[in-house]
């Protein structure tokens, strides 16, 4: 029996998407799009290059892969197919800049519409801004909560490896995401980088 479309209306500052079918099998471009306020923009893309390094496919709306895509097409669209069907994961990063506008906004809500809960949708609250109760529960524990960039792209990096190879570390394994902004730091650049910082800072208490 052919499965019945699912389509799905999401409201936020006026704006209404409407999304996909109920049997369709996902082919992702991008393992996580980041999703930022142009004040944040520094912080992303030193983030974006971490990934990169992991071979991790990232959308970054000023890169040279994204600029490629995006030239001579309908922009907004375009964001909305990524944000909400392209990509397997979304990173938010969160702060007072992005809760104030439009654009980061309604990328939220794409990506929480799709995604339905499943925690694929990875808030990073920067400066310890939290997301409006009316997209995201408060008492959630799928956050995160740190300003530096190795640490972000380490945790992220490590949160896609779980899920591309279960077998090897399984998610109950996994401590909570937002406790006392901790990580699990596996073989990747980032925490290699983290590790690095914490030698050098332990010479200098000698």
């Amino acid at each position: 029996m052919k499965a019945e479309p699912l389509n799905i209306e999401v409201k936020y500052n006026e704006m209404i998407i409407i999304t996909t079918d109920r049997g369709a099998t996902m082919e992702y471009r991008y393992d996580i799009a980041l999703s930022y306020a142009k004040e944040n923009e520094d912080i992303v893309n030193t983030v974006y290059h971490y990934l990169k390094a992991e071979n991790i496919t990232a959308f970054f709306a000023p890169s040279s892969e994204a600029q490629t895509l995006l030239s001579g097409q309908n922009q907004r669209k375009i964001f909305y197919r990524i944000f909400g069907m392209e990509s397997k994961y979304v990173a938010l990063s969160v702060t007072k800049h992005y809760v104030a506008k439009k654009v980061p906004m309604e990328e939220a809500a794409i990506a929480f519409s799709k995604h339905h809960g499943d925690g694929r949708v990875i808030p990073i609250y920067l400066d310890g801004t939290p997301l409006p109760e009316t997209l995201f529960d408060p008492n959630s524990t799928n956050y995160y909560c740190s300003s530096n960039e190795a640490e972000i792209a380490s945790l992220i990096a490590n949160r896609i490896k779980l899920d591309k190879q279960p077998e090897q570390m399984p998610k109950a394994a996994v401590p909570p995401a937002h406790a006392g902004n901790t990580m699990n730091i596996h073989d990747n650049v980032a925490g290699v980088i983290l590790s690095i910082n914490e030698l050098n800072l332990g010479k200098k208490d000698d």
